[in-house]
């Protein structure tokens, strides 16, 4: 699935303080129940939102020889 940027999708916060990600996202970052996604809040107010991504002890020392 291409995307252009800029690319807006809209969630609505529910009165538990819930957003359910728009299924575009779901579907590209390949989100299933559980998943952790991290908000990050820029100087300029605007949230970045990404997929956590957990790596393996394994992962993280093959990462550290390149």
């Amino acid at each position: 699935m291409a995307f252009r940027r800029p690319y807006r999708l809209k969630a609505t916060l529910t009165s538990k303080g819930q957003l359910t990600i728009p299924v575009e996202l779901r579907r590209r970052w390949d989100l299933k129940p559980g998943d952790q996604i991290d908000f990050t809040l820029d100087d300029e107010d605007r949230v970045i939102i990404r997929k956590r991504i957990t790596l393996t002890a394994a992962e993280m020392r093959a990462g550290e020889e390149n």
